[in-house]
């Protein structure tokens, strides 16, 4: 029995950051093959409030902290792959308040949109997805998007899209994180990292990409929690400032700070209170936008 489509709800899309991101190939169709451990977490957030909206009037999409036309955005995307495949075409009204920083690496666009599928199937008065068509159709719309439709700790492969739950804990961690006023393309990123590696100045630096505090085993296979971004020789090359964001993080006594997704957020581990206060303190007085999570 489907659920009554109220008037009016309001959701909170919360964000995400990679533990480890490994860049393992380039595929023919150049798609990067990933290697990469997401984690959810609650903020920074974005607040979508959805209201039925007049008959015939489609989707009318209010987005003011996005400079796109309603009709780019991946919420939009969402809507009309969903009235596609299930022939449920609702009229809404949707506005969009932004918390989570775009071109940060925690998957703002993503969030939003698996948060716009998941409203569509919970009130889709017949023809909802399965739990697996609703995952498929997520993956035509973004790679991150199938992660945060279900929004628990995951090992992915592939492009990002082929997902497997992990029972990695962080309990017990105190998580700075930080959002600089630097926003990075993630185009860009792919493409700095291929430049990189055909110079074969990877190689070179990959020491100063190694963020956790002991040298011994890093390979995620045989560690438990191993923190490393492949963007991050690239984008510290480009954006200086963000390195020396993550050594004073590193500088609190962090056990590892590293870059999320393809930048520029960092988030760094404390196991006590007072060393990821003062580290966000230390931040904070940079002008930094920081948020601190007691796992």
């Amino acid at each position: 029995m489907p659920l009554t489509q109220p008037d009016l709800v309001t959701l909170r899309a919360g964000c995400k950051i990679n533990l480890h991101l490994e860049i393992t190939g380039v595929r023919e169709d150049g798609y990067h093959e990933l290697d990469t451990l997401f984690f959810p977490l609650p903020k920074p957030f974005d607040i979508i409030t959805i209201s039925k909206g007049a008959a015939g009037s489609g989707l009318l999409l209010d987005c003011p902290g996005l400079s796109i036309p309603p009709e780019k955005n991946i919420m939009y995307k969402c809507w009309e792959k969903y009235c596609a495949a299930t022939d449920w075409k609702p009229d809404l009204e949707i506005s969009v308040e932004k918390g989570i920083p775009d071109g940060a690496g925690l998957g703002g666009g993503s969030s939003d949109a698996a948060v716009m599928l998941n409203y569509l199937n919970k009130y889709c008065p017949k023809n909802a997805l399965s739990p697996e068509s609703l995952n498929a159709l997520a993956a035509t719309i973004g790679a991150d998007v199938p992660f945060f439709l279900n929004n628990i700790p995951a090992h992915a492969t592939g492009i990002g899209d082929r997902l497997k739950p992990s029972d990695v804990s962080l309990s017990g961690y105190f998580l700075v994180l930080i959002c600089p006023d630097v926003s990075i393309s993630t185009p860009w990123a792919f493409a700095a990292w291929d430049k990189a590696m055909l110079t074969d100045r990877m190689s070179d630096n990959k020491k100063e990409i190694l963020t956790t505090t002991t040298s011994k085993d890093r390979k995620h296979s045989s560690r438990a929690l191993w923190l490393f971004n492949s963007f991050e020789v690239v984008v510290y090359s480009a954006f200086p400032k963000l390195r020396a964001y993550k050594d004073k993080l590193m500088a609190f006594g962090a056990e590892g700070a590293v870059m999320s997704g393809s930048g520029s957020s960092i988030f760094a581990l404390y196991r006590e209170m007072e060393q990821a206060a003062s580290a966000a303190t230390a931040l904070e007085a940079d002008g930094v936008a920081t948020y601190i999570h007691h796992l």
